[in-house]
């Protein structure tokens, strides 16, 4: 695609995103970039008919991203401007969600003038989610390492010590969260002391938990990943608007599912409305917390998780609806935040199983089903940062649900497996067999666990590993325990294991046990 075909493509709104375009302009960085700061200027020159729709140029979208990803510092200054206009025409500019990508934008385009971002996250006239959003910036900044911890330390500080007793305004909610988040363990006795500011109980206690509990920053699982990183997939990013999204969600709109999922939930409604509670103040109370109803939910509405439940159903709809046209990404990715609002509801709600969830908000589809479709997504993956996530997720799994309960023995041992195998893809061998060994000192019965080692070893995808005696040290191992579960398991495998060995009396003898015929 030439230059100036690329520049026509990016001037302009399209219903469809210019995927091809977009991989171009990238792809040509020395001789693209003028042009994509020229759409800048433009924009700054003409922005008063631009935000009025006189003028319907829409190349700044993707100058900015792309600018961003390319890490282009002459696009800094641009931002800055933008960010000391009015409210209003900075979400016109950068999309209605922009306090998730203009701290990106910033780091990625950063070009060490600290002071324009001081200028505007002290300034009391500027809107409060834009103040945050730049202060943020610093946070990625230091992650990167392009900040050092004392600068940082140094100037939140400076903004608490500053603070009006009586300001209680976001920006001192966002500096409790990069605290916590950032383990910035100097600030703690800082940062208590305003914490009140944060209403939600249960929110400033899992801060205070994050803030002291003593485990080291993953830069690659929320809520870091993507909220603390440069900008690196402008197409990841912008196909999941709205604005792309018309014709997509105008079909789903038309689909049996989506009609299904709509019953549903105004049946759940109309059962929510007409449900009342007859409980006395020092009954047990039902959501199952087992304190007196006085002193639980007396003064929550029955209708506080009705919201949350309504969109649990239309994400997993419509992440199923993605999966049926093999669309994992943007599948993976509403199941994902569906995931994050049952979190909040078996937390707010003393929910301690997956089973118990499904018995007290039975939904679209189950959360038994559709989270293993995320898993199995997520499993699918060999993207470290989807690794992760999947490593994210069964360590929510383990902290929100009772699994040490007997009931609950497969999703445990599922935890255990899946974990350790996410661990070894990793690059952490020796984590990840030690996670296994450690629960077969507990269970040394559990076979599953010496075939999820042994299937490490014999993988021809992962050639670096790729060792079948190893894989058969292991299986035989198994064999000889007392009383193994599915013993079938091992055979299957060792028969497999001796075949590519090309060992053909213990293939014959494996054979033999599994019930198959030897061949050669």
């Amino acid at each position: 695609m030439e230059l100036n075909e690329i520049i026509e493509k990016l001037k302009y709104y399209t219903p469809e995103l210019p995927r091809e375009a977009i991989k171009e302009a990238l792809e040509h960085k020395e001789e693209i970039t003028p042009k994509l700061l020229e759409m800048l200027e433009y924009t700054k020159e003409n922005l008063e008919e631009i935000y009025n729709e006189e003028d319907e140029f829409f190349g700044y979208t993707y100058a900015y991203f792309l600018l961003a990803e390319l890490k282009e510092q002459k696009a800094f200054p641009y931002l800055i401007d933008l960010l000391n206009k009015d409210e209003e025409i900075v979400e016109y500019i950068l999309g209605d969600d922009y306090p998730g990508n203009l701290p990106r934008l910033l780091a990625s385009t950063y070009n060490g003038d600290d002071n324009a971002l001081f200028n505007i996250i002290e300034n009391n006239e500027t809107n409060e989610f834009v103040r945050c959003s730049t202060l943020q910036t610093f946070a990625i900044l230091y992650l990167y390492e392009i900040k050092d911890r004392k600068f940082l330390v140094t100037y939140l500080k400076k903004l608490l010590d500053e603070r009006n007793k009586e300001d209680n305004s976001y920006l001192y909610e966002e500096i409790i969260e990069e605290v916590c988040h950032l383990k910035l363990t100097e600030l703690a006795e800082d940062v208590n002391k305003i914490m009140y500011i944060i209403e939600n109980e249960e929110e400033r206690e899992e801060l205070k938990e994050e803030l002291t509990n003593g485990k080291e920053i993953n830069k690659n699982i929320y809520p870091f990943k993507p909220f603390y990183e440069y900008i690196y997939n402008t197409i990841g990013i912008m196909e999941e608007w709205e604005c792309f999204n018309y014709i997509e969600d105008e079909e789903f709109e038309n689909s049996d599912d989506y009609k299904i999922c709509q019953y549903i939930i105004q049946k759940r409604e109309e059962r929510f409305v007409d449900t009342k509670i007859d409980i006395g103040r020092n009954d047990l109370c039902y959501c199952g917390s087992g304190k007196k109803y006085k002193k639980c939910c007396i003064n929550k509405s029955n209708n506080d998780d009705l919201d949350k439940l309504n969109l649990i159903d239309q994400f997993v709809c419509k992440a199923e609806w993605y999966l049926k046209r093999e669309k994992d990404k943007k599948g993976s990715y509403l199941l994902r935040i569906a995931w994050f609002d049952v979190q909040d509801i078996c937390k707010r709600n003393n929910i301690k199983s997956i089973s118990e969830y499904d018995e007290k908000y039975e939904g679209y589809d189950s959360l038994l089903n559709w989270i293993q479709d995320y898993e199995d997504i997520l499993a699918m993956s060999d993207e470290e940062s989807k690794l992760y996530e999947r490593l994210e997720l069964w360590n929510t799994i383990e902290e929100i649900f009772n699994l040490d309960n007997e009931d609950e023995l497969y999703w445990k041992e599922r935890a255990v497996r899946e974990k350790a195998n996410t661990e070894f893809r990793l690059g952490n061998e020796e984590k990840a067999t030690k996670m296994i060994e450690d629960y077969l000192k507990i269970r040394p019965e559990w076979v599953w666990g010496y075939v999820e080692m042994a299937d490490w070893y014999d993988n021809k995808r992962d050639l670096k590993h790729y060792n079948l005696e190893k894989a058969k040290e292991i299986l035989l191992k198994a064999e000889g325990v007392k009383n193994i579960e599915e013993i079938d398991a091992v055979f299957e495998r060792l028969w497999s294991i001796y075949k590519k060995l090309g060992d053909e009396n213990n293939t014959k003898i494996y054979a033999t046990k599994i019930g198959v015929r030897s061949s050669k």
